[in-house]
C-alpha cells in the first residue's frame, strides 16, 4: 500500500464521515455498506466479497458505494474496526481477569466473525476501535513494574494465543461451508484411519485412542487460556524475573 493510500485509510478511519440523514443519498451511507459487508463476509466468507456483490444486497450499483468507500481495502478495513467496535474494552481489574476478558472479548468476535482473523493477518490499518481496545488491555498490566516492551510482550501473548485458535475455528468454518460436511461427520468416516492405531506402530495415540481421549476433547480456548495464563503467571509475579533474549536483525 502506498503511502498515499495508507494516509487516505487513516482519515476514513479515525475521522467521523458527514453523511446526509435526509433526502434520497441518505439512504446509502458508509455504515450501511459495512453493515452489508460483514454480513456477506459472516455467511459467505472474504472470497465472496466484492464491491459489486455488496452493492447487490443493497440494491444499488458498485458506482454508488465508491461516494462512501473508496475501495475494497478500504472497505475491509472497516469491517476489520467495526468488529473490533463490537467488543468490550477492558475494565481496569487484577491483570489475570483483565487479560483473561480481553482474550474472552477477542474469541467472540472471532466465533461471531471467523473472517476477522484473516483480516488480522493482514497489514491492516488500525483503527480507533481496535485501538482503544489494544490500550485497555494494556492498562491492566500498567502496575506490574514491568518494561514497557514487556507490557506489550505479556499482552500480545494473550492475542496470538487466541488468534492461533481463531485460525483453526476459521478454517473449520471455511471447510464446513465449502463441503457441506461438519468436522465431527467428517472424522466420524475415518474408520479405515482407526484400525491403523495399533500399540506397536502408533502406542501413545493408540492409548489415547483406546481410552477415549479423542472421544471428549478440552475445550481448547478454555484449557489453552488458562495454560498461557498460568506461564505468564510465574513470569508476572517472579522476583526475579527472567532476562528474555531479544532477536537482532542481521
Amino acid at each position: 500500500m502506498k503511502q498515499s493510500d495508507r494516509d487516505r485509510s487513516v482519515r476514513l478511519l479515525w475521522e467521523s464521515p458527514a453523511e446526509p440523514t435526509r433526502g434520497p443519498k441518505a439512504a446509502l451511507s458508509r455504515s450501511r455498506v459495512v453493515e452489508a459487508a460483514m454480513k456477506l463476509a459472516d455467511a459467505e466468507g472474504l472470497d465472496a466479497l466484492t464491491m459489486r456483490r455488496v452493492a447487490e444486497t443493497l440494491g444499488n450499483t458498485a458506482m454508488s458505494l465508491y461516494r462512501h468507500v473508496p475501495g475494497k481495502d478500504e472497505l475491509l478495513d472497516l469491517m476489520f474496526d467495526t468488529a473490533w467496535g463490537e467488543t468490550e474494552p477492558t475494565p481496569k481489574v487484577p491483570w489475570r481477569e483483565g487479560l483473561d476478558f480481553f482474550a474472552r472479548q477477542l474469541w467472540g468476535m472471532y466465533r461471531a466473525h471467523p473472517w476477522v482473523v484473516q483480516l488480522g493477518a493482514t497489514r491492516r490499518m488500525p483503527g480507533p476501535e481496535a485501538m482503544t481496545r489494544a490500550d485497555a488491555a494494556l492498562a491492566v498490566v500498567a502496575d506490574l513494574g514491568l518494561l514497557p516492551e514487556e507490557m506489550q510482550a505479556v499482552v500480545t501473548t494473550v492475542g496470538q494465543f487466541v488468534d492461533g485458535v481463531g485460525r483453526s475455528m476459521a478454517e473449520r468454518v471455511k471447510v464446513e461451508r465449502e463441503t457441506g460436511v461438519s468436522e465431527e461427520a467428517w472424522w466420524s468416516g475415518m474408520d479405515s484411519l482407526w484400525e491403523q492405531f495399533t500399540p506397536d506402530r502408533l502406542p501413545m495415540m493408540t492409548h489415547v485412542y483406546l481410552a477415549g481421549g479423542y472421544d471428549r476433547p478440552l475445550d481448547e480456548f478454555e484449557f489453552g487460556l488458562a495454560r498461557v495464563l498460568d506461564g505468564l503467571a510465574v513470569f508476572i509475579e517472579s522476583e526475579e524475573r527472567p532476562l528474555v533474549r531479544r532477536e537482532t536483525c542481521q
